[in-house]
């Protein structure tokens, strides 16, 4: 109980501990990996185009199969198919058709696709990014592709953030306006919010 008088009296050791659970949570709910999922390509579904975002830090992208190829961009949308002879440039950050083989979880085909990295954007700092499977048949100019691949990835979430709203503003404001209000921290999926919300509910009473 002396512990918990020792929080009751010191308002700034209650706030910044709270804080600092806050940043602990987002950091580990910001970029949860994907669940497997097949994507099946023919000769008018020449690829799967998948719209994710990133909070920052390290990703990995992994193709299963046949010989699948994954490309990734930054953006939210891609018009153009760069094929094995464009160089990854610009927008296209990165391309692979078969260096997963050696991978822990790699299928027998000795083909699998995998991609892995560390974004420069600090944490917090959300972009738009683009992930395409294709296959390597279509991607170096054969025929269109008839196949079926296994596909996952870590280290994004599915969907977009506003780039415009993803560094969060400082200002004079309380924290709770903060999270809340229109100067809010980047939480675009609201599980943030939701962590704040079952702390308030487990020690609201130790920092209002």
């Amino acid at each position: 109980m002396s512990d918990l008088n020792i929080l009751k009296n010191k308002k700034p050791i209650r706030v910044l501990l709270m804080f600092l659970g806050v940043v602990v949570a987002s950091i580990t709910c910001v970029n949860p990996a994907s669940a497997d999922e097949t994507v099946s390509l023919n000769g008018t579904t020449l690829y799967r185009d998948f719209q994710v975002y990133s909070g920052g830090g390290s990703y990995e992208i992994r193709g299963f199969g046949d010989d699948p190829v994954v490309q990734l961009y930054r953006g939210t949308s891609i018009a153009e198919f760069n094929n094995s002879s464009v160089a990854v440039s610009g927008d296209f950050l990165a391309v692979d058709d078969d260096s997963g083989s050696g991978i822990s979880g790699a299928t027998n085909t000795g083909l699998d696709a995998y991609l892995s990295g560390t974004f420069s954007d600090g944490l917090g700092t959300f972009s738009n990014y683009v992930i395409r499977v294709t296959s390597y048949d279509y991607w170096i100019g054969l025929t269109p592709p008839t196949e079926s691949y296994t596909f996952r990835y870590t280290g994004f979430s599915s969907g977009s953030v506003d780039a415009r709203s993803s560094v969060r503003q400082t200002h004079n404001h309380s924290f709770a306006s903060s999270l809340y209000g229109s100067d809010k921290l980047s939480d675009p999926d609201g599980q943030l919010k939701k962590t704040v919300d079952s702390i308030n509910k487990l020690w609201g009473s130790l920092i209002k």
